[in-house]
């Protein structure tokens, strides 16, 4: 029989002092972990910073390696599939005492390029930090440099600090979040899964997700008829059709939103339709013969991925009979694609609810979002999934972003309570640091 767990006093008052004193060398780490960029394909460094510091801890390293062969084979991969050698997501493990549930908390190394450095105050690599307002900026700060240093600092307050775990809890720190989501599948396939998942990315404290709406990208192309530009209108404009059929397309998307159901009616356009690049080719002096175009859609339930092609096939369609187009629109789906997704979280949820309220903090919103995480590879594997924190943060994916220091300690005192409150505590509790 496993002994009593001790109070959230007794808890507090052996985290509080280990948090405390190493809050500044947290700090520092993020710093350190935003001045190495780590976009799609050129994250062996920030692997190598990560993997060298769970070793410090006296842990173990799994690398599950991005093999492209494998993960191509593996159902819910999307592409690119990439043959960079030297990739992968990391994995390492805390036993639990044996007699609790286990959990993963997962992260994720990669980030989005920073863009036109132009456009921010600091630049994008410098981990700046704002001493009056305790923020600090950069690319990746928020969207999960953070998450991963909270999550490291969860992984030392495990292994040497003052909490043992009853059930096991299972670090991932994965790649391709910002882009395929392969990583988690990978750290998955592999045999790395859970109880339960926390996803640490992409929310702040008072709020937590734990359904996806669907995503999609797409390819268009359009053929037109050549003609000299001095008589133009004998032709057909390959561009200028283009141009109007997206937009008819777009019009047609967002308007869907005026019969969105609940929860999606908490935003004002869960439908979304989103021009990424256009192209046009013709020869010199004559009207384009042909267009391109990538776009990128979401849309709530009850649409899914077969409806929304049929949606968009059909307006494409009646466009072409409009237009007298000589061919009709060509659609290649073969892009980033994913199902709109809930997870089963209602007992889960309730441990994080009482989490926070163990640190009176108001009660967490939990609903929907109109983006997409790995949160769609634990429910296919099974497992409750919530995606929450690392916290105060804005910018992600823009110019100047930055996060609020202030949560770093917040978040770290949150998740331990919920492993305390999961996975159990074994007893003794271990002296603070």
């Amino acid at each position: 029989m496993p002994p009593p767990m001790p109070s959230d006093a007794d808890l507090s008052a052996r985290v509080t002092p280990f948090v405390d004193a190493n809050l500044p060398r947290w700090t520092a780490l993020l710093r350190e972990l935003i001045r190495i960029p780590s976009c799609f394909e050129q994250e062996h460094a920030i692997i190598e910073r990560v993997a060298r510091h769970i070793e410090l801890l006296g842990l173990p390293v799994i690398r599950v390696y991005h093999d492209a062969d494998r993960t191509r084979s593996l159902l819910g991969a999307q592409p690119p599939f990439s043959t960079v050698a030297g990739r992968c997501s990391l994995v390492t493990h805390v036993p639990g005492a044996g007699h609790g549930r286990s959990l993963v908390v997962s992260t994720h190394l990669d980030i989005v390029p920073e863009g036109d450095a132009a456009l921010w105050h600091f630049p994008p690599y410098a981990g700046h930090i704002d001493v009056m307002r305790n923020v600090i900026y950069g690319r990746g700060a928020m969207d999960d440099k953070a998450g991963v240093v909270v999550s490291l600092a969860l992984l030392e307050a495990l292994s040497q600090g003052p909490i043992r775990p009853a059930g096991n809890v299972v670090f991932h720190y994965v790649l391709e979040d910002e882009t395929t989501g392969n990583g988690t599948l990978l750290c998955l396939d592999a045999g790395h899964g859970a109880d339960a998942a926390l996803i640490l990315d992409g929310t702040r404290r008072d709020k937590a997700v734990h359904e996806h709406a669907g995503n999609m990208e797409f390819e268009l192309r359009l053929a037109g008829q050549p003609a000299s530009v001095a008589v133009s209108h004998v032709g057909v404009n390959a561009a200028e059709m283009a141009a109007r059929l997206l937009l008819r397309l777009r019009d047609g998307v967002f308007a869907l939103n005026a019969d969105r159901l609940p929860p999606w009616t908490r935003f004002p356009s869960p439908f979304q339709f989103v021009i990424h690049k256009f192209m046009s080719v013709g020869a010199l002096k004559t009207v384009p013969a042909e267009a391109w175009a990538q776009c990128y859609l979401t849309f709530p339930p009850p649409y899914t991925l077969a409806a929304t092609r049929t949606f968009l096939e059909e307006a494409a369609e009646q466009f072409a009979r409009e237009q007298s187009l000589p061919t009709a629109p060509a659609f290649n789906w073969d892009g980033f694609a994913t199902e709109p997704v809930r997870s089963a979280t209602n007992e889960f949820e309730a441990h994080l609810q009482a989490s926070a309220a163990a640190l009176c903090l108001p009660p967490i919103e939990v609903g929907p979002s109109t983006g997409t995480s790995d949160l769609r590879h634990f429910v296919s594997a099974g497992i409750p999934c919530l995606l929450y924190g690392p916290g105060a943060g804005f910018n992600p994916h823009r110019p100047d972003e930055h996060y609020h220091l202030d949560d770093l300690p917040l978040m770290v005192h949150i998740y331990l309570n919920v492993i305390q409150s999961w996975c159990g505590l074994a007893e003794p509790l271990r002296r603070a640091a």
